[in-house]
């Protein structure tokens, strides 16, 4: 079975060059995990489309295709392939995806990428993250969650301290 992965809606803006304060290495990294993902992966959104809304509202539509676009594009035209897209069935509070009954999520500042934790819990899935240093800082609770947060671009994502710990490389 394919790797079940969860991508947070800031791989697609720096693949699409949007990220300006990102590295040309960190946005060929995005290119090349979408291009991966789409040979060979399972993506995982919410079955209420909150990922998704995320997605369209934060890509662009009308000019060049570019790759974070053409990976919304292509979730579309796979939503019903599960070989492709896994529907995860989540229950928020919300009418934002901030809050859910199902995974319950402990109060914490993730709020915004709720939507994506909770998916990752429930698809037992990988979150890939570009450039949000949310998921570095909050790696405490991802880990007492179960879930894993590989970094494509920790020097954009990640507070290093000056002591690394031993897991710091692996996440």
């Amino acid at each position: 079975m394919a790797d079940r992965t969860v991508v947070d809606t800031n791989v697609l803006v720096v693949a699409n060059g949007l990220a300006t304060h990102a590295a040309m290495d960190c946005r060929l990294s995005c290119v090349g995990e979408l291009a991966r993902l789409q040979r060979e992966g399972v993506v995982c959104v919410d079955d209420k489309r909150l990922i998704m809304g995320e997605y369209g509202r934060m890509t662009d539509h009308d000019g060049p295709p570019m790759p974070g676009s053409a990976f919304y594009k292509y979730l579309w035209q796979n939503m019903y392939n599960e070989e492709k897209v896994r529907q995860v069935q989540v229950e928020p509070r919300d009418s934002e995806g901030r809050d859910f009954d199902d995974p319950v999520l402990p109060p914490n500042n993730l709020k915004k990428d709720a939507k994506f934790l909770a998916v990752a819990v429930k698809a037992e899935a990988v979150v890939v993250n570009a450039v949000d240093s949310d998921w570095y800082e909050h790696r405490a609770l991802t880990d007492d969650l179960g879930v894993r947060v590989r970094q494509l671009c920790p020097q954009h994502s990640t507070r290093r301290r000056a002591t690394p710990r031993a897991d710091d490389a692996s996440r």
